[in-house]
């Protein structure tokens, strides 16, 4: 098994309308390592940014496949794997909110 620092596990945060509803329940939405496991994202998740998580949820998105017109040739997009973390109510990520 190799180890893998936190900051090449947690890539970017996910900004989306429905990520950004999610946060003000406490869920939190990142893009992360493929090779990562969910005790190494909450580990390197509480390194980050001080908090426990309560639960880390992941999915992996397999990659499409898309052809390139100009060489005729297929190409293979890579695989991406997006978690879930779930924070408790009275916490907060102040780096991660949007100031309305």
């Amino acid at each position: 098994m190799t180890l893998i620092s936190s900051q090449h596990i947690i890539l970017k945060p996910i900004i989306t309308e429905k990520a950004l509803i999610e946060q003000s329940k406490g869920k939190y939405s990142f893009w992360v390592s493929v090779s990562a496991n969910k005790n190494q994202i909450g580990a390197a998740f509480q390194e980050v940014f001080g908090v426990k998580p309560l639960s880390v949820n992941t999915t992996t998105l397999k990659g499409k496949l898309k052809t390139d017109w100009k060489k005729r040739k297929p190409i293979q997009k890579p695989d991406q794997k997006k978690a879930l973390i779930t924070v408790g109510k009275d916490q907060k990520i102040e780096l991660l909110t949007l100031n309305k």
